[in-house]
């Protein structure tokens, strides 16, 4: 595979950039299940971002900004064994409505607004088949012609990956085998939907970690899968965890781009695999480490029409940094931190937007060692 490295750029603390306290459930937050943006039309065009989080006392929690412009976290009961993602699909007159997927006793379960109330439904589990652990959540078009529809992509006891999705055209849900890559699936490192340039078909694109040096790419349009071994950065980096994955369009080229970002722990460096290229980002200008990732996002340039990824990660210093990646030129910003809070771990990120013309605002939550959640939102 073609190997490449990049030099980075720092940049200053990006002043329209903010950090709010949303303190916690009661409990405190185990983990994040995923952010998205929300539209209530019967209230404002604008989005507004809900956080779906496990606690501590095993329920899902939703943060959201209410009407009056207030945070509120709200209990949604239930128990969470597992995470597998969030999703808002923009299919009710209202506004779109939010799903979130998690694993319990071995079964999916979907959190979901119906347009008036919030339900629990059991999606049950492939025959014979236990489900083990989540991959991610994505809203998917299989067809241009098509609306978009939930995809849910789980591991099994049968070491496969299993997608269970929405069929707009039967109005049934489904499970899909994807198989494996013929060797343990160990992490999720991404999940997105990708258009075809020809078709403008979408597929559903899977990164998975088999624990050792090997990244893995399914692709499936629900009647194949595809499985590819992108291999890995180049030594002495090797694959420690991951920063997510996101899509990025220049602002003179088609096709989409999808791109898997790691961590290497060995060489402190952030990497992408874009295409089956590994391209070196850097790391922070600060101590040259980066420590932990904490999610990515795809942000729309309102300048030039173009896409980039904002992928998040933590130094050694306890500063969180964004590098802007739009596939040639990492851009490292400093964005500091919460006084007095350390930030381990990413719990989700979303954009919102003022109205459905205005600028794509991103929105990172993260956990402190303490249980709270930080946002980081820029403004």
């Amino acid at each position: 595979m073609a190997l490449s490295s990049l030099p980075w750029a720092g940049g200053p603390i990006p002043p329209s950039w903010h950090w709010g306290a949303r303190g916690k459930p009661g409990p405190g937050v185990t983990y994040g299940i995923g952010a998205v943006a929300v539209q209530d039309r019967t209230v404002s065009m604008a989005s507004r971002p809900f956080l779906f989080v496990r606690a501590d006392d095993s329920h899902l929690w939703i943060l959201w900004k209410n009407p009056a412009d207030i945070w509120e976290w709200v209990d949604q009961g239930g128990k969470v064994d597992r995470p597998v993602g969030v999703i808002a699909l923009d299919d009710h007159p209202n506004g779109n409505r939010p799903y979130a997927f998690v694993v319990r006793d071995r079964h999916l379960w979907m959190r979901w607004w119906n347009g008036i109330t919030w339900i629990w439904s059991d999606q049950g589990q492939p025959a014979s088949v236990d489900v083990l652990n989540g991959l991610g959540a994505v809203t998917v078009a299989l067809k241009p012609t098509l609306d978009l529809a939930p995809f849910a992509v789980v591991t099994g006891s049968d070491g496969n990956a299993w997608v269970n999705w929405w069929n707009v055209l039967s109005l049934s849900w489904n499970w899909y085998n994807m198989g494996s890559p013929g060797v343990a699936i160990g992490s999720s490192m991404g999940v997105l939907a990708v258009p075809d340039e020809r078709t403008g078909e979408q597929s559903l694109q899977v990164y998975v970690w088999d624990g050792g040096r090997q990244l893995w790419l399914g692709v499936t349009d629900m009647v194949s899968t595809r499985w590819t071994a992108l291999g890995g950065p180049r030594y002495p980096a090797a694959i420690s965890g991951s920063a997510s994955a996101a899509i990025i369009i220049s602002a003179s080229e088609w096709p989409p781009q999808p791109c898997c970002f790691v961590l290497s722990a060995s060489t402190g460096d952030l990497w992408a695999c874009q295409d089956g290229t590994w391209l070196n980002m850097g790391a922070p200008p600060s101590d040259h480490h980066a420590k932990t990732g904490l999610g990515a996002r795809s942000v729309l340039d309102m300048n030039n029409g173009s896409q980039y990824a904002l992928v998040f990660v933590t130094d050694g210093n306890n500063s969180v940094w964004a590098c802007r990646w739009d596939g040639t030129n990492p851009v490292w910003e400093d964005h500091g931190n919460p006084t007095g809070h350390t930030i381990d771990a990413g719990v989700g990120i979303t954009n919102t937007q003022t109205s459905p013309a205005a600028a794509w605002l991103p929105h990172a939550f993260m956990r402190t060692t303490d249980g709270l959640v930080y946002e980081n939102w820029e403004q």
